[in-house]
């Protein structure tokens, strides 16, 4: 056989029906399938699906079966084909299929099914989608136009920015039509985006100005060039984005305001990868304000956080506080005087779904130095308290003391005729007397000092002078210490107050003659320095503890409550000092002696 006689063979024609034919019915006058071959495959019509003596309709679901039965009778009464789609619905799914109709002879009709669920699928997602597109354009506000470089012709399909509403059928309007209603300041710029040989693909933002309207945003894309009737059309589409444009001037004064606010505001991912820092955050830390900070980690280049596990801390605390932590940060910043700052750390979802901390920090700087000077201030008050109640409680002590001795020795005196005992009361009473006048000016000093009425009288001095009258005061008493005076040969003259000068060494003496045991030494003298002048009284008395040191400068204090005086005279010595611009300072072990030095600032000298 050759290959020519291969179709006409009926040995065959079996083999080329299978491999180029759908299923194939031959159905008789009573519907009933007398023949077929089986090439579909549903839960209705397939390969184990014995049709053959069964009427076909029977097998078809309502109304699929009614139909096909109308078109039974058409083809049957007119001898023509009849080729139509019908639905076949199922548990499982709707399958689709042609069903094709031949008048096979005056007895039978051959029936040809064709599957076309895939076709009929894929073209119904097609109408869905290109439904969804038309409803989407419609809300977004987007409409597809066409521009005729020739003709300078603008046509619109969907929203129309210059009708501000959906086109029902397509519009057209010339080129300067619709420039007259693009902003002036636009003009220049939409010509050349239509008109730029260069690129076929760009985009455009625009503005449309009409009058009692407010201005619309547009954002042009044409994205194809093709040739028409020996013309070039460009196409392309439009989306008013007003409230986008809206939108994003608002975001970006928003974010102006974030990034100028006078607070140190960032915002970090979890894992402490930085998102944001606003100036006052990089200007704190010494970020610069271009540098790209998304590739570093918090705790890498902020100072609050010295470690990931510090970070991580952090984290864990915002989330057990529900996402919002408030705390204070000690962290100082002392090139912008920042001792401490208040903060509040929130944890907000990014429109990745991504949680991300916000935390914002408020300099408290003055408000801590406040609390602080209000802390000073209530224990200076205090203090003052306690010290007028220690002044008034020593004071009603050591005034009745020196008092009662004068009333009752002056009582006596008068009565006692024995010249010796005379004498002897009379000393008595002048120490007494003496000792209630040193309270009373020590009082009075004090409260001059504080009242700012001490006045310094500087003048030309001579040291050696000084010695000399204080070693003429202090004569040598056999139940007192021994008292040195270490004067030079040379003689120096200095601008000084000589008063204050002998006031506060003679304090300093007799200081020392009170803790200093008879057979013990005081040394008193000054050295020469660069620019100042060191007195010193140095004892080898009892000596003073080393917590006491700094004590025995303050009103008031005395290390035995049990000693006389009013505990004012180191105080005194101390402002005094203090006054000349000096400074007072003590060096004691305790038994072994204390050395009081008094450094003064050296004036005009001869």
């Amino acid at each position: 056989m050759t290959d020519k006689k291969i179709l006409h063979d009926l040995g065959y024609l079996e083999k080329v029906l299978n491999m180029t034919c759908d299923t194939l019915l031959l159905i008789n006058r009573d519907n009933i399938c007398v023949d077929a071959i089986m090439k579909t495959n549903n839960p209705v019509l397939n390969p184990d699906t014995d049709v053959i003596g069964q009427n076909i309709l029977s097998l078809l679901p309502q109304p699929t079966s009614t139909l096909i039965q109308r078109e039974f009778e058409f083809c049957r009464q007119t001898g023509e084909t009849s080729n139509l789609n019908y639905d076949l619905p199922t548990d499982e799914q709707m399958y689709y299929f042609k069903f094709v109709i031949h008048k096979f002879d005056a007895e039978h009709l051959l029936c040809q099914y064709r599957d076309i669920t895939q076709r009929s699928n894929m073209k119904n997602r097609l109408k869905s989608a290109l439904k969804a597109q038309l409803e989407v354009g419609k809300v977004a506000m987007i409409g597809h136009w066409t521009y005729d470089l020739q003709q300078r012709e603008f046509t619109h399909n969907g929203y129309s920015n210059l009708r501000k509403r959906n086109l029902e059928n397509p519009e057209k309007i010339l080129l300067q039509e619709l420039l007259a209603h693009v902003h002036p300041d636009d003009r220049n710029k939409m010509y050349a985006f239509l008109h730029n040989e260069t690129s076929e693909y760009s985009t455009l933002e625009y503005r449309i100005k009409q009058a009692d309207a407010p201005i619309t945003y547009v954002r042009a894309t044409k994205y194809a060039k093709r040739t028409e009737n020996n013309g070039c059309i460009i196409d392309g589409f439009s989306q008013n984005v007003s409230d986008f444009i809206k939108n994003r001037n608002e975001l970006e004064m928003v974010l102006a305001v974030v990034d100028n606010a006078p607070y140190s505001i960032f915002a970090c991912h979890k894992n402490g990868a930085m998102a944001f820092a606003n100036k006052a955050c990089r200007l704190q830390n010494g970020l610069k304000e271009e540098e790209d900070i998304s590739a570093l980690k918090v705790f890498e280049c902020l100072r609050e956080f010295t470690t990931k596990e510090a970070w991580d801390l952090s984290v864990q605390k915002i989330i057990s506080a529900s996402g919002y932590y408030q705390y204070r940060c000690d962290t100082l910043y002392p090139e912008m005087d920042i001792i401490g700052s208040e903060c509040s750390s929130l944890m907000i979802k990014n429109g990745n779904g991504e949680d991300i901390v916000w935390t914002i920090k408020r300099d408290i700087s003055d408000q801590l130095r406040y609390e602080e000077q209000l802390l000073r201030s209530k224990e200076a008050a205090e203090e003052s308290e306690r010290l007028k109640s220690a002044f008034i409680s020593n004071m009603n002590h050591e005034i009745r003391t020196p008092l009662s001795a004068i009333m009752g020795f002056g009582s006596i005196i008068a009565e006692t005729p024995d010249p010796e005992l005379r004498k002897e009361y009379g000393e008595l009473l002048s120490a007494n007397s003496n000792q209630l006048l040193r309270l009373i000016t020590d009082v009075l000093e004090m409260s001059q000092m504080d009242a700012g009425k001490v006045r310094l009288k500087t003048a030309d001095v001579s040291l050696k002078g000084i010695l000399n009258e204080l070693s003429l005061s202090f004569g040598s008493n056999e139940e007192l210490p021994s008292i040195i005076f270490d004067i030079p040969d040379k003689e120096f003259v200095a601008q000084l107050d000589r008063g204050r000068v002998m006031q506060v060494l003679v304090n300093l003496i007799n200081n020392s003659l009170k803790f200093t045991p008879p057979d013990g030494v005081i040394h008193v003298g000054y050295r020469l320095k660069e620019d100042y002048i060191e007195f010193y009284v140095k004892d080898n008395g009892v000596g003073i503890a080393k917590e006491n040191q700094e004590l025995i400068f303050k009103r008031f204090f005395k290390i035995n409550s049990m000693d006389k005086g009013t505990g004012l005279g180191l105080a005194i010595c101390k402002g005094i000092v203090e006054q000349m611009n000096g400074q007072l300072r003590v060096e004691s072990e305790l038994g072994q002696g204390a050395t009081f030095r008094i450094i003064l600032p050296i004036g005009n000298q001869i």
